[in-house]
């Protein structure tokens, strides 16, 4: 206990100290500057070995082998072949007479309408 006194006892002896000199503080200073800079020591350089880069391998493609497929065979019946013959002769046949149509049509409208001019 007498430990703990003399300890608070000191606290507030130098409380009172420090309150009691920041007035006698108050004072103008002078001062001289010459401007030369600070010197200043770079440390020794360290070696740090770099991070070790990763390359990654190229990927690896295996390209399958191809594939042949035969096509399946086409069958035509006998039946359906002159049927099909018949329709091919009937488109023919319009076609030529739609042909001779336009040729007949316009010839005529030319040597009519010459005239005109």
């Amino acid at each position: 206990m007498k430990k703990i006194i003399s300890i608070a006892a000191g606290l507030l002896a130098s409380a009172a100290l420090l309150m009691a000199a920041s007035p006698a503080m108050a004072h103008v200073d002078v001062g001289v500057n010459i401007g030369l800079p600070g010197i200043f020591v770079a440390p020794e350089p360290v070696y740090v070995q770099p991070e070790p880069v990763y390359i990654a391998p190229r990927p690896i493609y295996v390209q399958p082998r191809p594939v042949y497929l035969q096509p399946r065979p086409v069958y035509i019946e006998q039946q359906q072949e002159p049927e099909w013959r018949g329709r091919q002769w009937q488109e023919n046949r319009f076609r030529e007479d739609r042909r001779d149509y336009h040729r007949g049509h316009h010839k005529g409208w030319k040597d009519e309408h010459d005239d005109d001019d």
